[in-house]
């Protein structure tokens, strides 16, 4: 997809979701729709059974795919408090992957994050930090199941200018590291190992109860431990629109521009269209889901440090009588890779790689807060560039997730 094209397409749904109207009020603050109450603490468990099936590629592999049985288990919490009048919040996850025969890919993963707000009279300042532990695959690039700790801090405050109006600014600093203690790994840990900055300024407008207009500008500045090739600085600016849970048509809309700058002359720069969408739309029992990434991703590959990614998916569910639903689903990616050369100048990315997924599902619920399901997934990867990238594999799996609400 034309960057022009993906712009416009996200422009034109902008619109018509900022001008939907409210199928209902604003959600509760979660610190009252809390489940649970343990004295000042409000807090909402959640356990997760998924990937409870069969994969008929374990390691995306182009020949000799290898099949196991998987699963992955694992509880979490989101919790809130008010102590002294402020806000603290977090959310605290941990996931055991499991499988049969390949014993080697079994792990143990965990996600944390923490935020505590100090409301003034029109100013909040704000400290938040997360802290990820994982082996799960990062992004549609690396195939192999690489440990990897990232870790950031969030500095800033919200500015209240009017009775509508106000001004966010924030710095965050981040850090992402593979560990080296594999074949594998090493080659990530030196590739990809870095630290990263990002200052980031909102402007945003309350235009209904349910619907924020946003204007964010981020300068950011990365930096890689083991090889500056991929050090980059870069611009952003992205317009767009967040919508509230209980808004007719909820999530965000943002497109814009980003100004990508590599420090090295031999990396060409990326002056083009970015976008983050991810929204849900109600009609009767149907629930349609559209989510649309556009922007930059550093790659392991030596020759070609960075791509530009661009990922489209659509989930419909349907509402059958009371607690039956029926799930399809639909993705596509590209990876439109950019080449080191000697004068900077961009080489042909027409070729890029290309990922697809379809799948389809049947899921029973009890409640708000119990679900039981089976989907059946199919996903493909395709690439010009070396055809051992090349996949394909079908994933059926079970799942049963208690606590979220349904």
């Amino acid at each position: 997809m034309q960057p022009r094209i993906l712009v416009a397409l996200v422009l034109v749904c902008a619109a018509f979701f900022a001008g939907s109207p409210a199928a209902a009020q604003e959600a509760d603050d979660p610190f009252e729709s809390a489940r649970f109450r343990f004295g000042p603490i409000r807090f909402t468990p959640a356990i997760k059974l998924t990937n409870f099936g069969t994969d008929s590629n374990v390691f995306n592999e182009a020949d000799n795919p290898k099949s196991d049985n998987t699963a992955a288990f694992g509880p979490e919490v989101a919790l809130w408090m008010r102590p002294a009048g402020t806000r603290l919040s977090g959310k605290f996850g941990g996931q055991y992957l499991y499988f049969q025969e390949y014993d080697n890919q079994r792990s143990w993963n965990t996600a944390n994050e923490v935020r505590w707000e100090v409301p003034l009279a029109r100013l909040t300042p704000f400290i938040a930090g997360t802290y990820v532990n994982s082996s799960d695959r990062q992004g549609y690039e690396i195939d192999a199941r690489a440990r990897r700790h990232d870790d950031s801090y969030t500095l800033g405050s919200s500015l209240r200018l009017g009775g509508k109006t106000s001004l966010v600014g924030s710095f965050t600093r981040a850090n992402a590291v593979y560990e080296d203690d594999t074949v594998t790994d090493q080659l990530l840990a030196t590739a990809l190992n870095r630290r990263e900055s990002l200052t980031e300024v909102q402007l945003r407008y309350e235009m209904t109860p349910l619907t924020t207009f946003v204007v964010a500008t981020d300068l950011g500045r990365d930096r890689f431990v083991n090889t500056n090739v991929r050090d980059a600085d870069s611009v952003r600016v992205m317009p767009g629109f967040e919508l509230k849970p209980s808004a007719l048509i909820s999530g965000r809309v943002f497109a814009g521009y980003r100004r990508f700058k590599p420090v090295t002359d031999n990396l060409p720069e990326y002056n083009g269209a970015v976008a983050a969408v991810d929204t849900a739309y109600i009609r009767g029992a149907t629930r349609f889901q559209a989510r649309v990434e556009r922007d930059i991703e550093y790659s392991f590959q030596a020759l070609r440090p960075y791509y530009a990614l661009t990922d489209i998916a659509v989930t419909v569910t349907q509402r059958m009588l009371t607690s039956w639903e029926i799930v399809g689903r639909g993705g596509h990616q590209i990876l439109a890779y950019r080449q080191l050369s000697a004068s900077g100048a961009a080489l042909d990315d027409s070729k890029p790689d290309r990922g697809y997924v379809l799948g389809a599902g049947v899921g029973y619920r009890l409640g708000e807060s119990l679900r039981l399901g089976v989907d059946t997934n199919y996903y493909t990867r395709r690439s010009e560039i070396e055809g051992r990238r090349d996949y394909e594999g079908l994933r059926v799996f079970g799942s049963i997730i208690y606590g979220t609400q349904q």
